[in-house]
């Protein structure tokens, strides 16, 4: 047998091993997350929860999820949605915003990074969207949690799965998304009420999660 074609057959054999070990070894988180660690009430803000249809929670696959309408004590209003997944090997990998707003009649004007500076001197990279339909204009803020830390984009989760399968780790993770109404077109403001609803609550909704 040629030398070329047994070494590729023994990568090829090698590969489908690795794969199937990778595919079927799973490794479980220490502790599930727990979204009832995040107040309702805290800081001047008042939230409550909101509840998507079935249809949409079969498609989301998600193991846990909390979605929240918070006013602030000047009026602002801040949307808090979080989703777990504690494995992204079986179909319930996160969906990303870019796909999800089309879907729901919103447009996608503007994406960018955005440097978030949360309590204890942690800054994260994040994703700041301005989006809009027919009536109204929002700022988005989201970003992925792993237990690499925080990841902007989607096909850095992919590698961060990816690497999380080859090391043998958990490929838990979890979706961070804030939407704040930006009256006029006013990002800058709608920006700073984001962060200064998350200067309160990050500290919780870290707590919230297993990483």
């Amino acid at each position: 047998m040629n030398t070329r074609l047994l070494i590729a057959i023994i990568l090829i054999v090698l590969g489908g091993i690795g794969g199937n070990v990778l595919r079927y070894t799973e490794v479980a988180p220490d502790r599930p997350a727990d979204f009832g660690l995040i107040p309702n009430a805290y800081n001047g803000y008042v939230g409550t929860e909101q509840f998507f249809s079935d249809a949409t929670y079969d498609v989301l696959k998600a193991d846990l999820t909390t979605f929240r309408d918070f006013t602030g004590s000047d009026g602002s209003r801040v949307g808090l949605f979080a989703a777990y997944f504690s494995s992204q090997k079986y179909g319930s990998q996160i969906h990303s915003p870019k796909h999800c707003l089309p879907g729901g009649g919103w447009r996608i004007d503007d994406i960018h990074p955005y440097q978030l500076h949360l309590p204890g001197g942690i800054t994260k990279e994040v994703n700041r969207s301005v989006i809009s339909n027919r009536n109204s204009g929002a700022v988005m803020l989201y970003w992925f949690e792993t237990r690499s830390g925080a990841i902007r984009s989607e096909y850095g989760l992919k590698l961060d799965l990816v690497k999380n399968s080859l090391l043998f780790r958990p490929t838990d993770a979890a979706i961070i998304r804030l939407t704040v109404n930006a009256p006029g077109g006013n990002v800058d403001l709608a920006t700073r009420q984001a962060e200064s609803f998350l200067q309160a609550f990050y500290p919780s909704i870290q707590n919230a999660l297993p990483f």
